[in-house]
């Protein structure tokens, strides 16, 4: 038996949840039962785990109208769609193709222009090419009105060039900062937040301002800092403010990245299916954070059936950021599914074909995740050989002074090189001891180290009460 409004069923499922608000926020509808299909729809995309099935005693005429009522009221406030729109105009006034339909829309949206819009710097450069297309024919009265436009919004245009400018500038340090910590990039974040909160600024800026306080505030972990950020921004969403879907979908990303650190995973998760819901250029990085969420949870298939699919992606894509990311997840994934076998020799097969990439961008995510399955083997000699063939500690050391540094490398070196017969038991607990109490003031790093701890304790389970540090003791000891 077919199912009942299978085509529409497929359709609400797709909708997001900021799209659903900001549908409910403009609707003004008579008719009460498409009001019911439209709030069942919101129901349904903020809680996936439940989905309430839809009344099919309705006329399917109503399921019709609400279908196309969605998509052209969200078509109607895509930026990328109007971006998409001023760059195929844009084409068109510089090779002399556009249509005398074309001219009037144009002309239509710059008379009835309302500042700010997202992508005002194109449309304002988009005017100026069309107010040179329009004089050199002679159209005056046309010209007169484009013209007018671009003296009017000369100075915001400028002004919004100049930030834009500023913007790299801040991407700049902030990237230098997370890629090597030379950097202080914290200086930017009262200018960040001066535009982000700015709305006579077209939303393009104010949107770019709030991803680089994200990389700062993750670079810094301010976490408190970015979640009142957040909250100002979700409330902006559901308004309708800087929509597309692309723009939703890095939202939901770093929602997930951002509940992680307050460690309340279930919310992480639910970001975490969001953000993965359509394929773009970064859905390997969403991937990856949404894995290590699953992972946390324990869901170590789920993570693993996600990455099998996504495999193609990964050797097709050229960011080798996410690339590594991706692969040193899956490796992860494997370690905790007892093929530590597999890991190794995913591992190696991947370093060989991309060791310059691996090592000039993200050596120690990868690394930590091939020595983990070396150690789960009790391989601990080619811990050492790796460690020494690749430079790891000297890598390692020069990485102590990032915030995000953590010792599992020298850890994992130095209790092989125990296990060896190479290092004394007085040593090794000297070793871990100089390091462990530089993480007890961090609660988040203090996690971490816990975990790496409880992993060496069945390496060195003897020597376990000799470590002075209670903090790391009472955890592990249960």
């Amino acid at each position: 038996m077919k199912p009942k409004l299978k085509k529409f069923t497929e359709f609400a499922k797709n909708v997001l949840p900021h799209e659903a608000s900001y549908l409910l926020k403009i609707q003004n509808f008579e008719d009460p039962e498409k009001l019911s299909i439209l709030k069942l729809i919101a129901e349904n995309s903020s809680d996936s785990s439940k989905s309430h099935p839809f009344d099919p005693s309705i006329d399917k005429r109503k399921y019709s109208h609400i279908k196309k009522w969605i998509e052209t009221r969200l078509e109607a406030i895509d930026v990328d769609i109007d971006f998409e729109w001023i760059n195929e105009i844009n084409r068109k006034v510089v090779t002399d193709a556009i249509t005398p339909k074309e001219e009037r829309e144009l002309l239509r949206k710059i008379s009835n222009y309302e500042h700010p819009v997202y992508n005002f710097m194109k449309f304002y450069e988009l005017a100026l090419n069309f107010r040179h297309f329009l004089l050199i024919r002679l159209s005056y009265d046309n010209h007169k009105v484009v013209n007018e436009f671009v003296k009017k919004y000369k100075e915001v245009y400028e002004e919004a060039r100049d930030i834009n400018e500023r913007l790299h500038q801040a991407t700049e340090d902030i990237i230098d900062h997370y890629a090597s910590n030379r950097t202080e990039s914290n200086s930017w974040e009262d200018w960040l937040k001066s535009i982000f909160y700015n709305k006579e600024l077209d939303g393009n800026s104010r949107f770019l301002a709030v991803i680089r306080l994200t990389f700062m505030y993750f670079n810094y972990r301010e976490f408190d800092k970015l979640k009142g950020v957040y909250d100002d921004l979700d409330e902006m969403l559901k308004e309708g403010k800087f929509y597309t879907r692309r723009i939703l979908f890095n939202y939901y990303a770093n929602r997930l990245m951002l509940h992680s650190k307050f460690d309340v995973s279930q919310q992480a998760e639910e970001y975490g299916y969001l953000s993965i819901r359509q394929k773009n250029s970064d859905h390997l990085q969403y991937l990856n954070n949404f894995s290590a969420i699953l992972l946390r949870q324990g869901k170590i298939d789920e993570a693993l059936n996600l990455m099998r699919e996504s495999m193609t992606e990964m050797r097709s894509s050229n960011n080798f950021h996410s690339k590594i990311g991706f692969v040193a997840f899956y490796m992860k994934c494997l370690n905790l599914n007892g093929q530590p076998e597999d890991s190794e020799s995913f591992a190696e097969s991947f370093l060989r074909m991309n060791k310059d990439h691996v090592l000039n961008k993200r050596w120690y995510i990868f690394f930590t995740a091939y020595l983990r399955s070396l150690m789960l083997q009790q391989k601990y000699e080619k811990v050492i050989t790796v460690c020494k063939r690749y430079q790891l500690l000297q890598r390692d050391e020069a990485d102590k002074r990032k915030l995000t540094y953590l010792p599992t490398v020298k850890w994992y070196y130095d209790v092989s090189r125990y296990m060896e017969g190479r290092m004394s038991d007085e040593s090794l607990i000297e070793s871990i001891n100089s390091t462990v109490d530089s993480f007890s003031n961090n609660q988040h790093k203090s996690a971490l180290v816990r975990d790496l701890f409880k992993d060496l304790k069945s390496h060195i389970p003897h020597l376990i009460d000799k470590i002075k540090s209670h903090f790391f003791f009472e955890t592990t000891s249960n």
